[in-house]
């Protein structure tokens, strides 16, 4: 049994391991470098899956095996969760390439992962039921912000495909030639921004609603994260689907049969979690309720 600086030295290094993996602020620099560079399959891979880990692994080794660490950093990590939500936003809203405007909106999406699951360890005080909605969110988030990121991804590797470039000025008017494209990728968007009926909203609302009754001033704080987002997706939205058709555009396809078999599943499980959750929540319930006991 570890105890005294030994064991602080474990969790600062399990902790550190895991904070770079999330990827979680201020040790999120290597990701939006990392999706820039990578071809389009692999930063799908790369942000549906394996970005996961890291959160996982805060969720399955850092919580259960260091609560009495977690609970004594706890506003110090909410802090960064914070940080990691709101800024990342912010440098979204600044970027001019697509893929690194996706990229800053993984490590904000999960930033929400990490605010849920701090926040359940965060004061004495903890209501079992906000516990579990926080815990609950957490885990439908890991799932839909792989689906949708990896989605958004694959958009942005379509417009690329067409057209050479991804800045979000090379393109304008795509609406008028390609309004399947644009129409099955805003559904990708609203679903990230978390729009009621789409599989973004759930997660992140019971986040907000546990870490609220949890955690409230350090939430509201990080409510500002989810207007830059929608800010930033109405602004990308506005400059490549709106407006009179870019000369470089003119002889865009609009999506072909393959591409359609991929985008139509994908988009009809973001409709279906969206509106009937509750065949996703059936596969860790349990669990959320152990882990609630465990930090109750």
């Amino acid at each position: 049994m570890l105890t005294g600086n030994l064991r602080w030295l474990v969790f600062a290094g399990n902790f550190l391991g895991l904070a770079v993996k999330v990827p979680l602020f201020p040790f999120h620099t290597w990701l939006p470098d990392a999706y820039e560079a990578a071809p389009t399959g692999v930063s799908m891979v790369l942000t549906g899956v394996l970005s996961k880990m890291g959160v996982y692994g805060f969720v399955r080794l850092l919580l259960p095996l260091f609560p009495n660490e977690i609970k004594i950093l706890a506003p110090w990590l909410l802090g960064l969760a914070v940080c990691s939500i709101v800024f990342a936003s912010l440098a979204a809203w600044a970027q001019s390439d697509l893929k690194r405007m996706v990229a800053y909106l993984s490590i904000n999406h999960l930033g929400y992962c990490m605010l849920g699951l701090f926040a359940v360890t965060a004061t004495t005080t903890r209501p079992v039921h906000e516990m579990q909605a926080a815990l609950s969110g957490v885990f439908m988030q890991i799932f839909n912000h792989g689906v949708t990121a990896a989605a958004l991804f694959y958009y942005v590797g379509l417009l690329e495909q067409r057209r050479g470039q991804r800045g979000i000025n090379d393109f304008g008017g795509l609406m008028q030639r390609t309004p399947l494209l644009c129409g099955w990728m805003s559904v990708a968007m609203f679903s990230s921004l978390g729009l009621p009926g789409l599989n973004g909203f759930i997660g992140e609302f019971l986040i907000f609603k546990g870490s609220f009754a949890i955690a409230a001033s350090f939430t509201a704080v990080a409510v500002i994260g989810l207007l830059v987002t929608a800010i930033a997706f109405m602004r990308a939205m506005q400059a490549l689907f709106s407006g009179p058709l870019a000369d470089s555009c003119q002889a865009f396809p609009d999506l072909v049969r393959s591409e359609k078999l991929v985008i139509i599943p994908v988009t009809l499980l973001m409709f279906a979690i969206g509106i009937a959750p509750h065949f996703v929540f059936n596969i860790f319930n349990t669990t959320v309720v152990q882990m609630a006991r465990l930090f109750a």
